[in-house]
């Protein structure tokens, strides 16, 4: 019986080709579309549960003057958990993150550095909290000696070739030898956790002259990533609620009001953004479920489509049913044989959505960047998947049409009597449901499409076109005023300056301020950043009032230290912008000359301590991307006895930078520093960096809601159908009488364009509500202007037009004579 089912459904589904071809390459895209959004969501949210045990395994962040959220925390946490909760905790965890350039001298390029900007310090316990695997080599007293190390596979073909790594020697900056005891294997792709090498934190201790045998005593230094492993026998909520009460036994009462410390599971580290100091990338939550719904969606509209071309073609199979029902028919069995199409039909569609799947895939991972995981061998839960949407979707769209027809009354059937306006109202229901869906894309689309295209090209407040960033190093910088000659003696070179950050991307640091008029018990901080003179001019930036840095060994300051270690400054240079002069509360008349004070503080004692005096007023610029607003900045010589702000060099080109001064650029920059990697970036491409989620967003936006508007078109064709079968005659005898062509095709349409109508009613608010709603986490955004409704109503309104008219034309001009002939 089963066998004779999916017989005549393949019959049926030969028989009828448009309706067949139609269906199946709705329901293709629309399983393709599904499957390819919840495998990205699925590799998303897999982020880091590799590790054993991972549902124990948290990571220690804090929230700071309950505004902002920080993903590190200072060195002396590590030691304070172990402490309180000593035997609640299995395992705690702190790394951090430096940069450095390293030679191999057994290596296959034993004269040549290269930066590491991913060599991360562990203490004892990472290999046992974290599941990274080695392919040779042992993690044996890895974190418990200094100067031996783990590195990756990529790293050791880079530094050994195909010789092995293990026991050779890599040189890093200060001429420390880190010997290799072993070599991982390729990192997961689903990890926040992202390195190049890893040695202990003694390592770390012994490049800053720390004793090895003491713990870190401060909230603040050294920024380190803590994780920590629960105790299965404890409850982690009342772990994380704890820690906030034993902080003040550690640290200024008042301080710890304001830093407060939580856990967070490292399962969720990838998906929560919004902390501060990330060591990678995060996914929104919000950018997730906007995803993963698209996908549901997207197959949600196929299904109707089924549903209603299965409607649409039910006229022509009315005979068919009836006959079959005066025979003696069960109407399980009708139910049965359409059920039987209807899996046919998506297994069909199943097996081209996959096709699709694995030729777009390459496409969408090289042309955004988005990494999706689809392993349909070794995969069993993506198979659980693959049939769980098989039959869901099956059932979904095939159970309406297998219940509606199997229940229509022969003697109804056989007077070709017309289907029920019940039934019709469903069907134009689930019209107005796809064009709500497709519409709410595509206005969401065209506003998320705006918000990227006004963030990469609104004006920054400087001008980055032809400027160079280049990362400097220890080594770099002891050589950094011939570099500074030498770079500023090439043809086409206009400037080429020293800086702590790149304009538009770095913040700075953050440090308290104390000025005259404080209110009292008002800490405030401000953001620092060190340029040096003609900063401002290159960058285009006007200083409204005062000056620049005109001769640093004047402007710097004089510098000693406290307690023979931390920088005390006095008399120095200081340049604010227009947000720090509104934060003093003066205004540009009266703010020259003010003095102003910048420190760190910790439990009473201070750690920096800058006082200075304001000699200019710079115009606001965006220090960060457009997400952020401009905070209040001072900005500091980039070289003095305090500290050598000269993290990045950045070259002015006079006319651009093209691939000759590049050459030159580099070859300078060699010999000068030689052995030394030129690492540069064109800072206009830094600052578009830092939108990719956005692009992304927008891009796959715009792709699925052209796909749903595409989907949902086919719906209306299919419900285009159905009305010009079931009027055919009425329409004839309208023919026969004189009614025109065109005049039909008007009546037709106008019954579709009211359904497209009431979609756009509940569309368009519903997407400026969720745009509003989405558009909160920018700083500077666009304004949602009538534009936006108009130009989604538009796209709406014309495709489906266009869609239905084309098959009302075809039904007008048909012989009226073959429509009431059998009258």
């Amino acid at each position: 019986m089963l066998k004779n089912y999916f017989k005549i459904a393949w019959r049926n589904l030969v028989r009828q080709k448009s309706f067949s071809l139609i269906n199946v390459l709705g329901l293709s895209v629309g399983l393709a579309c599904c499957l390819i959004l919840l495998a990205f969501v699925k590799h998303e949210k897999s982020y880091d549960t590799f590790h054993p045990d991972s549902e124990q395994v948290f990571r220690v962040v804090q929230e700071v003057q309950k505004t902002n959220s920080w993903a590190w925390v200072g060195g002396a946490v590590a030691p304070m958990l172990r402490k309180e909760f000593e035997g609640k905790l299995d395992e705690v965890v702190s790394l951090t993150q430096i940069s450095s350039y390293l030679y191999a001298p057994d290596g296959i390029a034993p004269d040549e550095r290269f930066r590491e900007d991913h060599f991360i310090f562990a203490d004892e316990g990472f290999d046992r909290i974290f599941g990274f695997e080695l392919s040779k080599g042992s993690w044996k007293g890895v974190f418990e000696n200094p100067y031996q190390v783990v590195i990756t596979e990529e790293l050791a073909t880079k530094y050994f070739g195909d010789a092995d790594p293990i026991g050779k020697v890599l040189i890093s900056t200060g001429d420390f030898s880190f010997e290799v005891r072993g070599v991982l294997k390729k990192m997961p792709s689903n990890t926040h956790l992202e390195f190049d090498l890893v040695s202990s934190m003694n390592s770390f201790k012994a490049f800053n002259d720390f004793p090895l045998t003491a713990d870190f005593g401060s909230f603040w230094w050294p920024q380190t990533y803590t994780y920590v492993k629960v105790n299965q026998q404890q409850d982690p909520s009342s772990i994380s609620a704890k820690i906030p009460e034993i902080n003040p036994n550690y640290r200024n009462p008042e301080e710890a009001k304001s830093y407060v410390h939580f856990l967070q599971p490292i399962t969720e580290v990838h998906t929560q953004s919004g902390f501060q100091g990330e060591l990678t990338p995060t996914m929104s939550e919000q950018t997730l479920w906007i995803f993963l719904s698209i996908g549901i969606f997207v197959l949600v509209l196929a299904c109707i489509n089924f549903i209603n071309l299965a409607t649409a073609r039910a006229i022509k199979r009315m005979k068919e049913i009836g006959i079959r029902k005066v025979n003696g028919a069960h109407r399980t069995q009708l139910i049965a044989q359409f059920l039987a199409e209807s899996f046919l039909i998506n297994a069909i569609s199943m097996i081209l959505g996959l096709i699709l799947v694995y030729v777009f895939v390459p496409l969408i991972e090289s042309s955004i960047s988005l990494k999706i995981q689809i392993d349909l061998i070794g995969d069993s839960q993506l198979q659980l998947l693959l049939i769980g949407i098989w039959i869901s979707s099956s059932v979904l769209a095939g159970i309406f049409p297998a219940f509606y027809l199997s229940g229509l009354k022969p003697e109804m059937i056989l007077k070709q009597s017309p289907l029920s306006k019940g039934k019709s109202v469903l069907r134009k229901s689930l019209v107005v449901f796809q064009f709500v869906l497709s519409t709410l894309l595509v206005f969401c689309a065209s506003v998320a499409f705006y918000q990227h295209q006004f963030m990469t090209n609104a004006s920054m407040g400087f001008d980055p076109d032809g400027l160079v960033s280049v990362k400097m190093g220890e080594l770099a910088k002891e050589k950094a005023d011939v570099l500074k000659q030498e770079l500023s003696a090439i043809p086409g070179v206009g400037a080429v300056h020293f800086s702590s950050d790149r304009p538009g991307v770095d913040t700075g640091w953050n440090p308290s301020a104390d000025y005259p008029g404080i209110k009292e018990g008002v800490r405030k901080g401000i953001n620092v950043q060190y340029v040096d003179e003609g900063f401002f001019e290159t960058l285009g930036v006007p200083v409204l009032v005062g000056r620049e840095f005109i001769d640093e060994s004047a402007d710097r300051g004089i510098s000693k230290l406290m307690r023979g270690r931390f920088p005390d400054l006095n008399n120095v240079a200081m340049i604010i912008n227009e947000a720090a002069v509104e934060w003093m509360e003066k205004d540009l008349d009266n703010v020259l000359g003010a003095d102003l004070r910048v420190f760190t503080e910790e439990n009473g004692e201070l750690y920096s301590n800058y006082n200075g005096n304001i000699v200019g007023v710079v115009q606001d610029y965006h220090t960060r991307d457009l997400r952020y607003s401009i905070q209040p900045t001072v900005f500091l010589p980039a070289k003095n006895a305090a500290f050598d702000g000269t993290r990045h060099v950045l070259i002015k080109a006079d006319q651009g930078i093209n691939p000759e001064l590049l050459d030159q650029l580099k070859g300078t920059w060699k010999a000068v520093n030689e052995g030394l990697p030129f690492d540069y970036n064109f800072l206009d491409d830094d600052i578009a960096m830092q939108y990719k989620q956005q692009a992304q967003t927008s891009t796959l936006l715009g792709s699925f809601a052209f796909l749903t508007l595409m989907i949902s078109c086919l719906g209306l064709l299919g419900l285009s159908i159905f009305t010009a079968e079931s009027r055919r005659k009425e329409i004839g005898i309208r023919r026969v009488l004189g009614a025109s062509a065109m005049t039909i095709v008007n009546k037709l349409t106008s019954e579709f364009l009211i359904l497209v109508g009431v979609s756009l009613l509940i569309a368009l608010p519903l997407g400026y509500y969720l745009m509003q709603e989405w558009l909160d986490q920018f700083a500077f955004k666009v304004p949602i202007s009538i534009w936006f409704f108009l130009i989604s109503a538009a796209i709406s309104v014309i495709l489906a037009y266009s869609t239905v008219s084309i098959q009302s034309l075809k039904t007008a001009l048909a012989n009226p004579v073959d429509a009431i002939k059998n009258e």
